[in-house]
């Protein structure tokens, strides 16, 4: 039965958008994340949830007289179905000797049950416990080759039995799913929680479908859907429909508290409303379960449309709230897996609003990759002989901002201002140069303003201006045209350093007359007090800022020296007639060096331009694909022969013929280098240009 799972996209943290696949023949797929609803008689024999859950992708059967051909060939036979046993292992495997080809046939995935009549119980016994049901699930495995299989993972709250798992995963190719039964049930050990499903995703194949089971809420999805989980089994809202809950996605709420009924399903809008308070009602049960399953349908679509099209992260922030171990949770993903986290998020989202709801977007992980980046590979020009620091605006990027073009005319009254260094002071990000105020996600983010800073946001800030600020001479005077909050920061940041600091009187408001006048008076008096080096002083300038932009872009995404190595001093630019994009021309040889893009701030090079890069050998984003040419738009991993190890999704890669000589194409990453180590099939890079 061809079953595998295929990663399309990857989002921020953990997150992702795939698709299963169980059979070919008759193209039974499934949309990743999702929910699996339960296959049971109260539903089955309820109209309401038959019409509400036609279309529904995927079920869970969890009794036997459900697995005949009649029933899921004919009535559900574009559906993707997974059979959970609630016996014993013995009862399992007879199950299997009788309906083998029924699960084969039907495209059914029987996961491998762990069922033991307690659940406190000690580690040593635990222990016990999971090789002896290992010992039967290797033989299970090894009985039925042809058959793919999930396996349930049960840890009763001692995360490192997760250790005795990963032999048997990683000898039997059968096993495609990981069912973890038992891992979310007590939230309060979300340490480790996160260490389990990090560990998985470092060491198995990132092609293995992970699901979640047991006693789960649907106000936890978002958070197992940044955690990477494919399947949510959605079977829990049985008992607490059965214990009289009503989700109200927020919270679970007693039904005897409703009076007033957030929901419009069609449960809600019926006779439920008016059997509230109705203790012994099967009829109100039903019901009941009716509408929590729609709402964990409903929520689920949710998610998805957050997760593709969206910034899912800060979807995931407010969802948090009303758990506190969740909250938790991504405080610690954040601040402790932060190089877990990097190699799975992308390095930019296009066409998104980032909105910065607070301290829990501060260290997200693709702010933190900006800011590590920005670090690394921002260098300061030669001919930089004065800074000048500047407030944020809320307009994006800050140069088409009223202030920020208030600040331009009176900087550029000196025909010098190209050797002038600015550089904008924001929150959450931190500092960011002028040359990179374009980029994801300086172009997109958005944050409440009040001028008032907490102290996290100084420090934030004032490390990172600290950080930029060493890298330049510190005879270069520093000029401030800042206010408020923003002056503490700068203060601060002049306490640790040797350079100059000077700061511009502001009058009533930052751009005002006096204020600007103050402004153009310090850079008058500053701006040739620092002399150039003879290196620096016979250089010509480059007055272009798109250029300046592009050298430094380069830079950031493929390290120090690539921008001048891969643009001339002669460039000419081509717009597109929406101006989403530019083309980045050698005006002297005519060739297309690679294409700017406005929704992201990245450059796409061309072949022309990558091949401007070699030597390649010190390059950090290359593949070397196992071949002359590639085929088609879509780079496979068997297709690969090496690569880089600090490759993102996203990023802007060069693929290398087998001889490591010749650009063969340029592409950007879907996955991480984490993902090429560890899987052996699956999409790796998409192709926009390719040597014919």
């Amino acid at each position: 039965m061809p079953f595998f799972f295929e990663l399309l996209e990857k989002k921020i943290g953990l997150s992702r958008v795939g698709r299963i696949t169980l059979s070919n023949e008759k193209k039974k797929v499934i949309s990743t994340p999702n929910i699996v609803v339960p296959f049971q008689n109260v539903l089955m024999h309820n109209f309401n949830f038959l019409k509400e859950f036609e279309t529904q992708d995927t079920f869970l059967i969890s009794q036997d007289k459900y697995l005949e051909d009649d029933i899921i060939r004919e009535k559900y036979g574009d559906r993707g179905f997974f059979y959970v046993h609630s016996g014993t292992l013995d009862k399992f495997e007879d199950i299997l000797n009788k309906k083998g080809n029924f699960f084969s046939q039907n495209s059914v995935i029987p996961i491998i049950p762990f069922n033991i009549p307690t659940t406190t119980i000690n580690k040593e016994f635990a222990v016990s416990e999971v090789k002896n049901f290992l010992t039967s699930v290797n033989k299970i495995l090894r009985n039925n080759p042809t058959l793919d299989f999930g396996l349930s993972i049960k840890v009763f709250d001692y995360y490192q039995l997760i250790d005795l798992y990963l032999p048997i995963i990683k000898d039997n190719d059968n096993v495609k799913i990981l069912n973890f039964v038992d891992l979310f049930d007590n939230l309060r050990n979300f340490r480790n929680i996160v260490k389990a499903i990090v560990q998985i995703k470092q060491q198995l194949d990132n092609n293995l479908t992970l699901m979640a089971s047991g006693k789960i809420i649907p106000n936890l999805y978002p958070m197992l859907v940044y955690l990477g989980i494919d399947l949510i089994d959605s079977s829990y809202l049985q008992y607490l429909s059965s214990e009289n809950f009503y989700d109200a996605l927020e919270q679970l709420l007693p039904i005897y508290k409703m009076k007033y009924l957030p929901c419009s399903c069609v449960a809600c809008r019926g006779k439920l409303k008016d059997l509230l308070n109705d203790k012994y009602s099967s009829e109100k049960i039903i019901l009941l379960c009716l509408h929590n399953f729609i709402s964990a349908k409903i929520y689920i679509n949710k998610i998805k449309q957050y997760l593709i099209y969206e910034d899912y992260r800060a979807f995931v922030e407010k969802a948090s709230l009303d758990n506190m171990n969740v909250i938790s949770m991504l405080k610690l993903l954040d601040r402790e897996y932060f190089e877990d986290l990097q190699y799975e998020t992308p390095v930019f989202q296009e066409n998104k609003v980032i909105n910065c709801l607070g301290a829990s977007s501060y260290y997200r992980p693709d702010f933190r990759e900006f800011r590590e980046r920005a670090i690394k590979y921002f260098t300061p020009e030669p001919t930089t002989k004065l800074i000048i620091l500047l407030p944020c605006s809320a307009k994006k990027p800050y140069s088409e901002s009223k202030s920020h073009r208030q600040f331009f005319k009176a900087i550029r009254k000196f025909p010098d201002f190209p050797s002038f260094q600015e550089i904008i002071l924001t929150s959450p990000l931190g500092a960011i140069p002028r040359q990179f105020e374009n980029l994801y996600p300086v172009n997109s983010y958005d944050i409440s303003v009040t001028g008032e800073w907490d102290n996290e946001e100084k420090t934030i800030t004032a490390n990172m201006l600290t950080s930029l600020l060493e890298k330049y001479d510190k005879n270069i005077p520093i000029i401030c045209h800042l206010e408020g909050e923003y002056i503490e920061i700068a203060k601060k940041v002049e306490r640790r350093l040797s350079h100059t600091f000077h700061y511009s009187d502001i009058h009533e408001r930052i751009t005002s007359k006096e204020s600007l006048q103050s402004l153009e008076s310090l850079i008058r008096a500053q701006k040739d007090i620092y002399v150039l080096s003879k290196e620096g002083s016979e250089l010509e300038y480059i007055t272009k800022t798109w250029h300046r932009k592009f050298i430094r872009t380069l830079d950031y995404q493929y390290g120090v020296g690539a921008g001048l190595k891969v643009l001339p001093n002669e460039l000419k630019l081509r717009k597109n007639r929406t101006n989403t994009r530019i083309e980045i021309v050698d005006n002297k040889t005519r060739e297309l060096l690679g294409v700017y893009k406005h929704s992201s701030g990245f450059i796409e090079l061309s072949i022309k331009g990558a091949i401007r890069l070699s030597p390649f050998s010190s390059l950090t984003k290359i593949i070397i694909f196992n071949g002359e040419k590639i085929k088609g738009n879509t780079l496979f991993r068997p297709g690969i022969m090496d690569y880089s190890s600090e490759l993102y999704p996203r990023d802007n890669v060069i693929i290398l013929d087998q001889h490591k000589k010749n650009v063969i194409g340029v592409g950007n990453m879907i996955v991480s280098s984490n993902f090429i180590r560890n899987s052996m099939t699956g999409r790796v890079a998409k192709i926009y240009e390719r040597d014919k």
